[in-house]
């Protein structure tokens, strides 16, 4: 009946009207839903996995990178020891359900890959795995190993070990995390509806986006509520995107039931939403930097000069003689946040010294950079 319901709706491209280029990606991330892996019986939907699997299969032979970001353990684990949804979940009832579902989710995998003589491996990840460069050096390592022997990452949050200040805000976010990560030309994230919509679907005239740009568009449509099973919504995919915007990382964004969806993408057809990137691809520095905004331990605030300087096309060294004030008790290595006169985030840095040294020498010339320029991520405007 959604699906239906949806095929009707007039599509829109007019709140931002850019002409796609074709895909050819090398390397993508592929996000799937908890909603998109279920039947309407609210059971894993082996159907949908073999379907996916099908088409990961038929990229890899034209030599593209794949790596899949599941949800769907908890779903599993429900079933699996016949729980209802409960509005409020303890940590240790998320624990119970991720560690019983995930192995029946990685089996339904294992056995969808076998039949295209393929192999998967499971990566479990918590916010950890991002906070340090050591922690994520050695994550990229990993899925550089994987990627390298043809093995398909299928990865997903580790429940069983996250408490609650550590957890992702949903899988979105973690997909945006590893396709910043291993350098992914393009994030595909599937759900149960069709894109990017200017309203809440169940609204009249509800139409779909087939362009959006998050900094011009974001104001221009009305997000309706999560998703029933994930932890997600819209809102969630959009901010992922934005951010892979900002790292050269095209985002699409599209119903997982849509015949040869992956396919149809990497063939540059119109499917779904696409969020095309506003810059060209970062370094691994700057990527890094870009997913460390959860892990910020200060911030520092900067003159106009300054702040007009880090946000050129080619930004400069930080200079203490352009920074006005700090916050935080940050050491030497440690991210914080640039922020300009009004209070707003213009970019994330490593420092190169901590907060004592930079107390005595702010705002005076002579002084060794604060923030290299290579350690500097702009924030999109």
């Amino acid at each position: 009946m959604l699906l239906s319901r949806q095929s009707r709706i007039k599509e829109k491209s007019s709140l931002h009207n850019r002409v796609m280029q074709k895909p050819s990606y090398a390397t993508i991330v592929v996000k799937i839903g908890t909603n998109a892996l279920l039947t309407p019986q609210n059971t894993l939907d082996e159907g949908a996995i073999a379907r996916l699997m099908r088409q990961v299969a038929s990229l890899m032979k034209n030599n593209v990178k794949v790596t899949i970001v599941s949800s769907g353990a908890m779903a599993c684990g429900r079933n699996r020891l016949s729980r209802r949804k409960s509005a409020v979940e303890s940590v240790g009832e998320r624990q119970l359900l991720a560690a019983v579902g995930q192995v029946e989710l990685m089996l339904n995998y294992r056995s969808a890959a076998q039949d295209h003589k393929l192999t998967v491996a499971q990566v479990l990840a918590t916010k950890e795995d991002f906070r340090t460069r050591d922690h994520y050096a050695n994550m990229r390592c990993c899925f550089d190993a994987l990627l390298r022997e043809g093995v398909i990452p299928i990865v997903n949050e580790n429940d069983v070990v996250a408490v609650e200040e550590l957890m992702f805000t949903d899988n979105d976010q973690l997909a945006g995390l590893v396709a910043s990560m291993i350098g992914a030309d393009a994030l595909i994230i599937l759900s149960n509806i069709d894109g990017v919509f200017d309203r809440p679907l169940g609204e009249k005239g509800a139409e779909l986006i087939k362009t959006f740009h998050p900094a011009k568009d974001m104001n221009r449509i009305r997000i309706g509520h999560k998703s029933s099973f994930g932890r997600g919504g819209m809102q969630a995919k959009l901010e992922t995107a934005k951010l892979l915007s900002a790292q050269g990382i095209t985002t699409h964004i599209a119903n997982a039931a849509t015949a040869d969806v992956l396919l149809r993408i990497q063939r540059g057809e119109a499917v779904g939403t696409t969020i095309l990137p506003i810059r060209s691809h970062l370094s691994r520095t700057r990527r890094w930097l870009a997913s460390s905004a959860d892990h910020r331990c200060g911030s520092v605030t900067v003159d106009p000069g300054a702040g007009k300087a880090l946000s050129a096309d080619q930004p400069a060294n930080l200079l203490p003689v352009g920074i006005r004030s700090l916050e935080g008790a940050f050491q030497k290595g440690d991210i914080v946040s640039v922020l300009d006169e009004k209070g707003t985030m213009i970019g994330l840095g490593m420092a190169a010294y901590g907060h004592s040294i930079l107390a005595k020498c702010m705002g005076k010339r002579g002084y060794p950079s604060f923030i290299r320029a290579d350690y500097f991520f702009p924030l999109a405007s």
